[in-house]
């Protein structure tokens, strides 16, 4: 166990050691680890440490802590284990991984500041993994396994270090607590960190995971989410950032002319004069954003908008007048947050959420936006920008606190009935803020990653296949944390690489899912099977929108392969490019009832059980859902 602490560039790391039980000291004499711990047949075993400055008087100036690691005692005995590694924010990869895998993160720094956690160093060795804020390792031969998770979002950021031995067996496990600022170290004040759950168990790891997102919920949730989920249409992938009013337009007139199920409508990137000035529609917008919503709301639907409220660029009237509210570095250079080709040359930076100004115009955003534009429904992206590492007005804050004091504000102005939906999101600190949570990469017009994101070896990279991942095995937060935000589903024949199976795929996973589903086509070209496609999704989806999906077999493949909804759904689906028999767990209490009709095309599906598993033969990219 261990803290790292710096004094401007000097970097210190000075181990704990033990003085007494449950009390450890630091080598260099500053710290005092509390360490106690409570153990619960049922619940598992919680560990509950406090930090203790223990010189006579504050830190020196320059003074920061980076870190603090404490090992966890408790370790799964024998061999034969994999790991479900846990993503940092919304579209950072959730998936089971092997002891011979590699944590590697995207060779590019600028992808992998942008998609994972900054603060994170994976070492990219064999066996040895970081998973972010939670973790499960499992045997599934043996059906041993334990938990790893906190039980309160904290001050600072949690995560997991899990090392493998040879044989699949755990040879450590420890928490790691992203402090990253200077913290109130009063002389002898305590500094509470979040405690954390470990509970072993026999069977089940989707229903272990479901009931932890229920006990967090119910500890740090929103409470009283809609039965309904919002369901609609976003402009992003089918335009871009080339839309205009006449666009935007056009496709409101088609959504009342087909008749679809939508209640909201949203206008995505593409609508401002540039990334931080918010309320300055560019010259594709003449009548501006207001008349926009009006429009929207005269035809009975609700209004939604885009904007990514920690971004901005150097162009923008913002930056130029407020350049002390930017994110710098220790050099006082502006601190990049993205690279973005869309958006023109050059890197897109972050606010100082931190600084007053920054804080004044966030506010001043949301309540025009709200206020004034009447846009009950707002989309906040790139949110992992609030939590770059930089020169912060406010040192006091961790990266984590000061993210939150930011959506905290930005809820206060908004108020309780405007929806909330987050994206690029680190996941633990939003919980409680946000009505509805993206928890995938973006989605995309093709399956696979492109190639250069391959050649890149970025794990998270965009696609349909890589968002479907995370939408299955992050499905048990929806109604539990948020409403679940699966992406926008694509059902079009033009622009679109995927094939007719692949569509169908995407759409049962959505559907069944019961999140949030907006359509991202062009409506006033959509053909008419597509049409029907995207009908039936909607039936389905509404079905399934009150209760909270598991997924079945996150141990067994990194796609798993099938998802029950207690509506009385369960989706199967091959994800391969070859005919497969699929086999996983009947879920438990479920009463099946044969005969087993497809409900897309109402024929008959094969689906035998074979010693307490499913079983049925799918061809490339096929799916099915079934009532059960």
């Amino acid at each position: 166990m261990k803290i790292q602490y710096r004094v401007h560039n000097s970097v210190t790391i000075s181990n704990f050691l033990p003085v007494k039980a449950g009390v450890y000291q630091s080598e260099c004499k500053k710290f005092e680890l509390l360490l106690t711990s409570t153990t619960d047949t049922k619940t598992g075993t919680v560990f509950s440490p406090k930090l203790i400055w223990r010189e006579s008087t504050r830190p020196e100036v320059g003074f920061s802590v980076d870190y603090l690691e404490l090992n966890l005692s408790i370790l799964p005995e024998g061999g034969g284990y994999s790991l479900f590694q846990h993503g940092y924010q919304s579209w950072s990869i959730s998936r089971k991984v092997e002891n011979t895998s590699t944590d590697r993160p995207p060779f590019l720094s600028f992808l992998q500041y942008s998609q994972e956690n900054i603060y994170s160093k994976h070492e990219s060795k064999v066996g040895k993994f970081i998973s972010e804020y939670l973790t499960l390792i499992f045997n599934k031969d043996t059906g041993n396994g334990i938990l790893y998770a906190p039980i309160e979002q904290g001050e600072f950021g949690t995560k997991f270090e899990v090392v493998f031995g040879e044989s699949a067996n755990i040879t450590s496990v420890k928490v790691i607590y992203d402090i990253h600022c200077l913290p109130d170290l009063r002389p002898n004040a305590k500094l509470s960190i979040a405690k954390i759950k470990v509970l072993p168990f026999k069977g089940n790891p989707e229903g272990k995971l479901a009931k932890y997102f229920e006990e967090l919920g119910n500890k740090e949730g929103p409470g009283n989410l809609p039965k309904k989920v919002p369901t609609g249409w976003c402009s992003w992938y089918y335009y871009y950032t080339k839309i205009d009013q006449k666009t935007i337009l056009d496709n409101l007139a088609k959504v009342r002319e087909l008749n679809l199920p939508f209640e909201f409508f949203q206008i995505d990137d593409g609508y401002q004069r540039e990334i931080g000035d918010w309320l300055v529609p560019n010259e594709k917008f003449p009548g501006g954003m207001r008349i926009l919503a009006d429009e929207i709301k005269r035809v009975g639907l609700k209004p939604g908008i885009w904007l990514a409220p920690f971004l901005v660029r150097k162009k923008s009237e913002f930056f130029r007048k407020y350049p002390e509210a930017i994110l710098k570095d220790q050099n006082g250079k502006p601190v990049p947050a993205i690279y973005q080709p869309l958006w023109g040359r050059g890197y897109t930076y972050a606010l100082d959420i931190t600084h007053p100004t920054a804080l004044t115009y966030i506010e001043k955003v949301f309540t025009t936006l709200v206020k004034e534009w009447g846009y009950p429904y707002l989309k906040l992206d790139f949110l992992y920008a609030g939590l770059l590492p930089g020169d912060v007005y406010n040192k006091s804050l961790s990266p984590q606190a000061r993210y939150r004091n930011a959506l905290e504000l930005i809820r206060k102005v908004v108020g309780k009935n405007t929806f909330l939906l987050g994206c690029g999101a680190p996941m633990l600190p939003s919980v409680g803020i946000f009505d509805g949570m993206r928890i995938s990469c973006d989605v995309a017009p093709f399956w696979y990653p492109e190639k250069l994101r391959v050649f890149l070896k970025d794990r998270d990279a965009l696609c349909t296949r890589t968002a479907l991942i995370n939408d299955i095995t992050r499905s048990s937060m929806h109604r539990h944390l948020w409403l679940n935000d699966p992406d926008c589903l694509l059902v079009r024949k033009k622009r679109n690489k995927m094939n007719e199976a692949q569509t169908k795929l995407m759409a049962s996973v959505m559907a069944v899912s019961g999140g949030m589903l907006l359509v991202s086509d062009d409506l006033t070209k959509l053909e008419m099977d597509r049409l029907d496609l995207l009908k039936k999704a909607f039936q389905l989806n509404r079905e399934c929108q009150a209760y909270t999906p598991v997924p079945i077999g996150i141990f067994e493949e990194e796609f798993p392969t099938a998802m029950y909804n207690p509506a009385g759904y369960l989706g199967i689906w091959n994800p391969s490019e070859e005919e497969q028999t699929v086999r996983f767990a009947i879920p438990q209490g479920l009463k099946t009832k044969a005969p087993f009709l497809d409900f897309w095309t109402g024929t008959m599906v094969d689906l035998r059980i074979v010693e307490g598993h499913f079983e049925t033969t799918l061809p490339a990219f096929g799916s099915v859902v079934v009532a059960v």
